[in-house]
């Protein structure tokens, strides 16, 4: 027991019965498998089995007994060899073909980012996922009961990719302890397992992950070193094990290779997952595919029901015994793929049949990038629409009027294309809002997204696609230059405010045009007949659950006074962007550039400016930030002085607004389910903050 590295090995024999010509013949095998306890050392303990070891033996109760043991003490275990490198290899290539999109260093809506050049997905459960050598390995189900005791369910299940040039990522656990005590936290035993599966060889080139064996029994307060941890690099087709309290953190990739790992996450029944699934799923199946699973695995997804459902009356019910019926009953990555396909079809209407599409966001409306490929192009900085279609008029895109190739605020050959939510805004409503940036590109000479007209000449196109019910409004317009606006970083508030007041300057004095139609932001329209940013505001009143409906009901009752007492007059309430905030900001050459006009509509001269207020931490001086915001905007335009007693009771507003809005999409969106109930807990802490300003 003194060695560093001890190695315990055991023989298994298997009796294989042959019945003969009437004759009894008994015969013998021996396996070999290798257990390294590694007590003495950083190294993380190893299993190594024989690559043909038959099923039944990895149930040997020695066998478990040990991994048991070495995986409690250590909260890290490796298993060489406990997967056929044919499956391996099968679920690799399934990898790449359905999920390269996201092999691009870029933000992704429904992809949590997880470190630099890192993303966490959820995989589709179907083939070859959906497959019980992966999730019902016999190893690990003995393994799993032992350690989580009966009753033990499969929580999540995806994948970290981490890119080529990833550095570092940070040291973690994958769970905030279960309770405010260290000495408490440190003694219970595991209540959630992470199986790691590696898709690729796992080599000092493409990176691995380090860990700490036992620092899942080590407080925060107590620091550990990195020379204490350890670095495991497997073979295809092997895995390890790692507690939900285990400090580890991925390894930097500097081959040129994607690095898939797979993650399935094993929790007790009673765990509930409170962190890592901000923009997904935590397991993304469907109704057929789960009819798939053989009946002594289904124990396994016992959650899937609850995730569905969530035990709360917002969610959409799901039918196990049903086929699905419609688009709301799709998982989040499932809905941008239908929508990618109708995407394809709008973009004929612009004579852009060859363009690349790459999703940008799927949350109220989906939104896609547009690059058109250079050598389809002709003329002018956006190019040639229809160049080598058959059949297709060639219509050239000239610059805006007040901007020349030179000076252009434009990415040259690159648009962005938004699927409309369905059934909210009319055809009618959507055209005004084009006709509207229109005004502000043409005649304002503001730089924001110019909409580009179909080839027959429209400022939207209509289209379709299967197993999509209704038709979706489209729109394309032209992808400006710059970054988002980081709150992280100092922001020139005063240029902030000078560009929301140059937009509700040319808002006021815009002669409306005859059919304009817009949303009004009054109370009717955030918490009447529009709440939740519907059609159909007393359903959205009736979807919300006790007490958050007494709650909201509340601050409405206190902006409705507010609002009364201002009236509509065009010195309070005009033509705003309806979504300010830095998000929908972008920073060029020392130049901020409003996006997204989707919301736009009349309002609240103040309402816009709390919007903006809305997102910075409250513990920021925030009084200070309403002075530069106004200092810049005060250059262009008045601002309404009776409105300023109330900017702190707008961003308390805004907050239930976007609340009532995340209930109502949540009836058709899973990415607004999975995290609605911790949501509404937050907004009530956020309004009651801001009220007590």
């Amino acid at each position: 027991m003194g060695h560093d590295l001890l190695l315990i090995t055991y023989y298994f024999k298997t009796r294989v019965n042959l019945l003969i010509q009437q004759t009894l013949v008994t015969a013998m095998s021996n396996f070999v498998v290798q257990v390294y306890k590694n007590a003495n050392s950083n190294k993380a303990p190893a299993i190594n089995l024989p690559t043909n070891l038959p099923q039944q033996e990895l149930i040997n109760p020695e066998l478990i007994k040990a991994a048991q043991g070495l995986f409690a003490a250590n909260g890290v275990l490796l298993i060489n060899h406990l997967f056929s490198q044919e499956l391996i290899a099968s679920l690799y290539q399934s990898f790449v073909d359905r999920y390269q999109f996201y092999f691009a260093d870029q933000n992704y809506a429904n992809v949590l980012e997880v470190g630099d050049k890192r993303k966490m997905l959820t995989i589709d459960f179907q083939t070859p996922f959906n497959n019980p050598e992966l999730y019902g390995n016999p190893f690990l189900l003995y393994l799993m009961r032992e350690l989580l005791g009966t009753g033990f369910v499969l929580g999540s299940f995806g994948a970290v990719i981490s890119l080529p040039g990833a550095q570092h990522q940070h040291i973690h656990r994958d769970h905030p302890p279960l309770f405010e005590d260290e000495e408490l936290d440190v003694k219970i035993p595991s209540f959630a397992i992470t199986v790691v599966v590696p898709l690729i060889d796992l080599t000092p080139a493409t990176g691995s992950t380090r860990v700490w064996k036992g620092s899942h029994r080590i407080p925060d307060s107590q620091s550990l070193e990195a020379q204490d941890s350890f670095v495991p690099f497997l073979p295809m087709g092997s895995c390890y094990l790692m507690d939900y309290q285990l400090l580890h953190g991925g390894t930097p990739n500097v081959s040129d290779l994607v690095r898939p790992i797979l993650y399935l996450n094993y929790y007790r029944y009673w765990f509930q997952e409170a962190v890592n699934y901000e923009k997904q799923s935590r397991i993304s199946i469907t109704k057929q595919e789960y009819q798939k699973i053989p009946e002594p695995y289904k124990f396994l997804f016992e959650r899937v029901k609850e995730y569905h459902k969530f035990t709360h009356p917002l969610a959409v019910p799901v039918d196990y015994d049903q086929t699905p019926k419609d688009f709301r009953a799709l998982t989040s990555t499932e809905q941008a793929q239908k929508l990618g396909e109708l995407a394809k079809t709008a973009l004929a209407s612009y004579g852009f049949s060859q363009a690349q599409l790459k999703l940008i966001a799927h949350g109220d409306n989906t939104v896609f990038a547009v690059a058109l490929p250079e050598t389809s192009l002709e003329g002018g900085d956006a190019g040639t629409r229809g160049h080598g279609d058959a059949g297709m008029r060639r219509i050239e895109i000239p610059p805006p009027i007040s901007f020349t190739p030179n000076n252009s605020p434009y990415l040259a050959n690159r648009f962005i294309l938004r699927i409309h939510r369905g059934n909210y805004l009319s055809v009618d409503a959507i055209e005004s809002e084009l006709r509207w940036l229109q005004y502000l590109c043409h005649e304002a000479q503001l730089p924001v997204p110019e909409p580009i007209p179909t080839l027959e000449g429209q400022l939207y196109t209509i289209a379709d696609a299967p197993e999509i019910a209704e038709s979706r409004v489209c729109s394309l317009t032209r992808c400006l230059k710059g970054q988002p606006l980081d709150q992280d970083s100092p922001i020139n508030l005063e240029l902030v405010g000078q560009l929301m007041g140059k937009l509700h300057n040319y808002g006021a004095y815009w002669s409306i045009p005859e059919n304009f139609t817009r949303p009004r932001w009054n109370w009717n329209g955030l918490f009447g007949d529009g709440a939740g940013y519907s059609n159909q505001g007393n359903h959205v009143w009736e979807l919300t659950p006790q007490p958050y409906r007494s709650f909201f009901r509340d601050v409405s009752s206190q902006i409705k006074a507010i609002m009364a007492s201002l009236g509509e007059e065009t010195d309070q309430f005009g033509l705003i962007h309806g979504d300010f905030w830095s998000g929908n900001l972008l920073v060029f050459d020392q130049e901020i550039y409003p996006i997204d006009f989707a919301d736009c509509g009349f309002g609240y001269w103040g309402y816009e400016v709390a919007r903006f207020l809305s997102d910075f931490p409250r513990d920021q001086n925030w009084a200070l930030c309403l002075d530069q915001l106004l200092s810049g905007y005060t250059q262009i335009r008045a601002f309404p002085e009776k409105q300023l007693p109330h900017i702190s009771t707008f961003v308390a507003a805004h907050y239930v607004t976007l609340a009532l809005w995340q209930i109502n999409r949540a009836q058709e969106h899973p990415s607004f389910r999975s995290n609605l109930e911790e949501d509404l807990q937050e907004t009530v802490e956020e309004v009651e903050a801001w009220l007590a300003e």
